[in-house]
């Protein structure tokens, strides 16, 4: 590769398992964590269930599964390509690295903002999305709930994004690394203290931010909708620092059922 290294092997087979094994190892690590400080530092009383976690572990499986189905070599993979095969903006500027990883870096996040917003705003995308913000109550595990089609869609989407940026594969290596982080702890169930929920807020999406993101009330849902940065939503008027209510309700009003919770519902709910 050119410019700064990868890393990962350069291979798209190399890249695949490499980057598998660090996401997953990343990603489970990060999960005990969140999991050991909801339970020491909980927001709202926990429902944390075997049977809730078997039912968003299934759905993170069959995500993860369809994704590689998908491509199999991964989003740096595709990367690796674009960049051998001298394709996107950013490999036809010769441009320091550093600061190719850096553009690529913002621009990525600003693509999934924008892709959040999307998703929320056109019909048949919410459709598969309404099936994350159907969860009645908010911890570590919901940022493992979408609906497998959802996952394919937004790989889609980023793979059109990398080639056509030509994004360096340490940026998209880094930036899903990120993106999952970002993820879990928005979602996770803990009670950060007020100074350093004020300083975090700052510049991140804190969990009582996105707690606010996850409201039935669609004033409130369509704001937020940062995985991991608020200055996207600063900047274009969608941050809403306080809830309209003292104590805000989580989910959707249609999905309220106990039939509608289970595994099997979830993966037909956007066709009903």
């Amino acid at each position: 590769s050119k410019g700064i290294g990868c890393p990962i092997p350069e291979s798209q087979n190399g890249v695949m398992i490499s980057e598998s094994i660090i996401r997953l190892s990343v990603t489970g690590g990060l999960i005990a964590t969140f999991v050991m400080l909801e339970a020491l530092r909980p927001a709202r009383t926990s429902h944390m269930t075997l049977k809730r976690i078997g039912r968003h572990g299934g759905l993170a499986i069959m995500g993860s599964v369809s994704a590689r189905l998908a491509l199999a070599g991964g989003l740096a993979g595709m990367a690796a390509f674009a960049q051998g095969q001298d394709i996107g903006i950013l490999n036809w500027l010769d441009w320091h690295p550093w600061i190719a990883i850096g553009v690529a870096l913002i621009v990525l996040d600003f693509s999934i903002w924008a892709q959040h917003i999307a998703l929320h705003r056109i019909a048949f995308f919410w459709r598969f999305h309404r099936v994350h913000h159907s969860d009645l109550v908010m911890d570590v595990s919901t940022a493992l709930r979408f609906h497998p089609l959802e996952i394919v869609g937004s790989l889609a989407f980023k793979a059109a994004v990398i080639m056509a940026l030509g994004a360096p594969p340490a940026a998209v290596f880094a930036f899903e690394i990120l993106l999952g982080a970002g993820a879990l702890f928005t979602h996770a169930n803990i009670a950060l203290s007020p100074k350093w929920e004020t300083r975090l807020r700052f510049a991140l999406i804190t969990p009582a931010l996105h707690l606010i993101h996850h409201s039935p009330n669609p004033i409130e849902t369509n704001s937020n909708f940062g995985t991991s940065t608020n200055l996207w939503d600063r900047l274009f008027r969608t941050y809403r620092p306080t809830p309209l209510a003292q104590t805000p309700m989580i989910g959707l009003d249609a999905w309220r059922g106990d039939a509608d919770q289970g595994l099997g519902a979830l993966l037909t709910n956007p066709f009903r």
